[in-house]
């Protein structure tokens, strides 16, 4: 009996404990909570928001780092394909970022940097970063009395394109706004330019008049290219809508580009340029859905999530007449998390941006190995977002990377030339950055400089065991041939390494130089000394040069951006200018082919000695063209109209004509990927000379390794190598500025390592052709055909390429745009008629019963369909067909600038 008394007094004492407790954790006020992560820090659970509208986010003042209000984030997006499951509310917006607001700076140019604010402050005056134009609300913001403790973040890159079906480890993060590390301050933010726009040449021809006849066979052209179109829609909407794409073959979908709907957003402006009014609106609703505050990816791709989503909304907001505010929304959300990319010691971007709330807290720095074509590509879409949003921000943000780039441009190997890659850390010296509490998680190696002679070369120590990050590997060649490998940690493994000077320049280290000294503990950190300008690559290999892939785009946007400013700033005049004069000088071209045409192409450089700058050597070039560097004639004939450079008119009709001649030269009618050619001398006729060809045919035929897929397979790592052939044969080679330039042995590198295959769109990528063993501890890369299919392409080589090292086709449009802008700039017919020859050879082999599908081999008689359709099929190469045969009203050149992938933005009216 006392036994059962003593228990009943204690039941009621625990029940009354568990009331009190349910008791005050509902009062409790859940607004001021702050957000709660596991360890796991990605894939952390998020607590649920209150009912109750948190107050309104001001913006910080300057000693509110410290312990300012926190929120729990409040995502009201939902994706079609990702894990979100908030319903949409159609008033969400977003606001500016602490720190970012645009002031009264005088400059209206990116002509000068402006200082940035000290780590861990916000606006110094404390006032609202408000514009007019943005949304009164803000997102989330995490802030914590730990964010000085947090350890740095180094952008070792990533990959492009990354299926991730769904999250690793459980459902994704939300993103969430965080306080900058690095902010610029109010009034030293570069501000768009203030002047009214000048009067511009005109681009487009006047059109010229048709007969009823020529009207209605371009009418019949115009129905049968957009009867394609509505083709591939279609089937994007029965199979794969609100995915990334559409896998055409086996006919289901893949999610490279972070599940946001890659294909929906790209089409947009394609569905409303082909007068499909009902299928855009229907799009419209299903842009609403989507949540770009989380994905099953744990990166963001910056340069393709820009090109293809933000200025996807951005050119369907200015096609469709600024009628769809939600596309402008949308726009906005998505640069607010992008930005954060940019919150980096010298604001060069992180080009794969982490983006849950675990990542974003920390210090970044950005990648010692940035491609070009990504960290120069982003100006033409943040700066019609500020025009469009008066927000400087975003032009702020382009703003300093073009600076960057013009100080650099005179530094190179070839100068007014930027290498395929950059060091963008800006750091003077390359040291690990470690906190003896909370070591790196993604730690570097030490480079410390130890001779004083420019001529010598630095020595590497490492530092420690370097970690990678955790993509999942493809299982079968189709897959690997799909997924662009990245380097993802920054090579330091090659023996010759280029000195660098206390400025981050190429030069003599003294020794006595206390800045070659390793930083010592408990001094400044190097994060914050890490704020100078672009520089050579590490390494060696790195240090290429050409326009095309990995490079492209950059220089593309350059009279691009000049148009979209109207002509405000001459920066990019100057810089166009300067680069082409290089290039016509040390890459342009004639090859030798049958019937006497005057084509050009553009070559590339091997790997250059940093030490010998302005100094190009007899075997540095390299005579192969690719599909992605067809642009150039467009880009060149623009370049001409904008900035009154006559002579250039006749230069892109000749790269123009140079990749129709490539289409024209295969058994499908189809350019292939990549091929070689032999240069004529500039000096000498350049007649047809069947024994020279086929002495360069020999010269640079590969043996391909018939057991190489299957080695691959087991995880081998040996494969096929190019053969070593004697010297003695030295065909005649010139560059057009006059030096008489042999052609470089083969050597015993792959010379397709990083060959920029699916670059604009992905940007870096491993080898192909002849497969080349696995370094640094890569995945080994993948032979690109069977030494049967090797010796088969071979004999169907077309006269004039030498070889073919990639024979595939992915759907490209490179080709198209420039005879597009050929005819609207020229007026003449003939690119009309040369355009709808390759649009039937195209759609002939491409076409699949559900859309169209790239395919493996242009120079096969049956080629094999590959299992994929990239966005940019309906984003760009249908609409530049469509586009050639509408009326040159039409998107008007005069009144639109396309971005790189065709998306059109409104020109200033002068």
């Amino acid at each position: 009996m006392f036994r059962a008394r003593r228990y009943r007094v204690l039941l009621i004492f625990a029940a009354v404990l568990v009331l009190t407790t349910l008791h005050f954790a509902r009062s409790r006020d859940w607004s001021q909570t702050a957000v709660i992560e596991t360890s796991s820090g990605d894939h952390s659970s998020q607590p649920a928001a209150s009912n109750q509208n948190p107050p309104k986010q001001q913006a910080p003042a300057e000693d509110s780092s410290k312990s300012p209000p926190q929120y729990p984030p409040q995502n009201e997006f939902k994706s079609p394909v990702g894990p979100g499951s908030a319903k949409v509310d159609k008033n969400k917006d977003v606001g500016s970022t602490p720190g970012l607001a645009s002031g009264s700076a005088s400059g209206s140019t990116a002509s000068k940097d402006a200082p940035l604010k000290s780590p861990g402050t916000g606006s110094s005056d404390g006032s609202s970063d408000e514009k007019p134009g943005s949304s009164s609300k803000l997102p989330p913001t995490i802030i914590g009395d730990s964010l000085d403790n947090l350890p740095e973040e180094i952008d070792h890159g990533g990959t492009g394109r990354l299926s991730v079906q769904e999250h690793p480890n459980g459902p994704a993060a939300h993103w969430v706004k965080t306080p900058e590390r690095f902010p610029v301050a109010p009034s030293e933010l570069i501000t768009l330019p203030k002047e009214v726009s000048k009067a511009m040449p005109k681009l487009q021809a006047k059109p010229k008049d048709e007969t009823s006849a020529d009207k209605q066979e371009r009418l019949q052209r115009l129905s049968t290219i957009r009867a394609e179109f509505k083709h591939a829609w279609a089937g994007y909407k029965q199979v794969a809508i609100g995915h990334d794409e559409i896998k055409p073959v086996t006919e289901t979908f893949d999610d490279p580009f972070n599940g946001w709907g890659a294909t929906l957003i790209d089409s947009l402006d394609t569905l409303w340029i082909m007068d499909l009014k009902d299928e855009f609106s229907e799009a419209v609703d299903a842009v609403k859905k989507i949540d770009f505050t989380t994905s099953p990816r744990e990166d963001i791709p910056v340069f393709e999530t820009v090109i293809r989503y933000l200025g996807g909304l951005l050119g369907a907001y200015d096609i469709s007449g600024q009628k769809y505010e939600i596309l402008l929304e949308k726009a906005e959300q998505l640069a607010e998390v992008l930005i954060g990319a940019f919150d980096t010691p010298n604001r060069m971007p992180v080009l794969y941006y982490r983006w849950t709330p675990a990542h974003t807290k920390r210090p970044h720095r950005a990648s010692a190995k940035a491609t070009l074509a990504e960290i120069g590509s982003l100006s033409l879409e943040f700066t019609r977002l500020a025009q469009l949003t008066k927000q400087d921000k975003y032009y702020d943000a382009i703003a300093r990377i073009t600076n960057r780039l013009e100080e650099f441009q005179d530094e190179t190997n070839i100068p007014g030339l930027w290498p395929v890659r950059v060091n963008a850390q800006g750091c003077p010296r390359y040291r690990p950055s470690r906190d003896t509490a909370m070591p790196l998680e993604d730690d570097f190696e030490e480079l410390v400089a130890t001779n004083t002679s420019s001529s010598t070369v630095a020595t590497h120590t490492p530092s420690s065991t370097r970690t990678r990050k955790p993509y999942a590997a493809p299982t079968d060649i189709e897959s690997y041939t799909r997924l662009i490998e990245r380097d993802t940690e920054i090579d330091l493994s090659e023996a010759e390494l280029a000195p660098y000077n206390r400025d981050g320049k190429l030069g003599s280290s003294a020794s006595s130089d206390s800045s070659s000294k390793p930083t010592t503990e408990g001094s400044t950190s190097v994060t914050e000394k890490c704020d100078g300008g672009l520089g050579l690559p590490l390494s060696l290999r790195d240090n290429k040069y050409g326009l095309g892939g990995l490079a492209d785009s950059t220089y593309e946007y350059l009279p691009k951006e000049y148009l979209i400013l109207g002509g405000a700033n001459d920066q990019y005049k100057k810089m166009y200018k300067k680069a082409m004069d290089a290039a016509r000088k040390t890459l342009l071209f004639r090859p030798m082919v049958k019937g006497q045409r005057n084509l050009r192409f553009m070559a590339t450089t091997g790997s250059l000695d940093p030490a010998k700058l302005g100094v190009l050597g007899p075997s540095d070039l390299e005579y192969e063209s690719t599909h992605l560097s067809c642009f150039l004639g467009g880009m060149v004939a623009m370049g001409a109209k904008a900035f009154s450079i006559e002579s250039d008119m006749d230069l892109a009709a000749k790269l123009t004509d140079g990749c129709v001649w490539a289409y024209e030269s295969t058994n499908t009618g189809i350019m292939p990927e990549r091929f070689r050619l032999l240069p004529c001398s500039k000096d000498k006729s350049c007649d047809w000379d069947e024994k020279l060809y086929q002495a360069d045919v020999k010269r640079y035929s590969h043996v391909i390794d018939s057991e190489a897929e299957a080695r691959f397979r087991t995880g081998e790592s040996t494969y096929g190598q190019r053969v070593k052939l004697n010297n003695d044969h030295k065909p005649q080679g010139a560059g057009e500025g006059g030096m008489a330039v042999p052609l470089p042995m083969p050597g015993s590198m792959n010379p397709h390592d990083n060959d920029p295959t699916y670059n604009k769109r992905d940007a870096v990528n491993a080898g192909r052709g002849a497969a080349a063993p696995a370094s640094n501890g890569e995945a080994p890369r993948p032979a690109f055909v069977s030494q049967s299919e090797g010796n088969e392409i071979n004999d169907r080589l077309p006269s004039g390429m030498t070889s073919i090292s990639a024979p595939e086709y992915f759907l490209r449009p490179e080709a198209i745009e420039s005879v597009f802008i050929m005819f609207r700039l020229t007026g003449d017919d003939a690119w009309r008629r040369k355009g709808w020859k390759m649009f039937e050879a195209i759609i002939k082999y491409t076409r699949t019963n559900l859309a169209h599908a790239g395919i493996k081999d242009v120079t096969a008689s049956k080629p094999a369909q590959k299992d994929a359709m990239e966005s940019f099929w309906t984003a760009e190469t249908l609409k530049y067909f469509y586009l050639l045969f509408s009326d040159p009203s039409v998107v008007d050149l005069d009144k639109y600038v396309l971005n790189t992938e065709a998306h059109p933005f409104q020109r200033p009216v002068s």
